[in-house]
């Protein structure tokens, strides 16, 4: 983890939090308001992180070629 990642810090309080949410039932009533918090957090630092540019294609533009998508034996 990277200093200053607070995606990473939020995921690990996320973790942290469902440990204890699971292990004191007693503590539910309070911890129930802080996992949604940490979740929305997540949420919200996922959506804003930068996209992953795809290395899948070239972005090379090819012309349509209708008769690709004509039904076979009609020409």
């Amino acid at each position: 983890m990277e200093a200053g990642d607070d995606l990473a810090e939020a995921e690990i309080r996320y973790q942290m939090l469902a440990e204890v949410f699971t292990d004191s039932p007693q503590l539910r009533a309070n911890l129930a308001p802080a996992l949604e918090r940490t979740k929305a957090e997540i949420l919200r630092l996922r959506a804003a992180a930068k996209p992953v540019p795809s290395t899948t294609g070239d972005g090379k533009v090819v012309p349509f070629d209708g008769a690709r998508f004509q039904k076979m034996g009609s020409a």
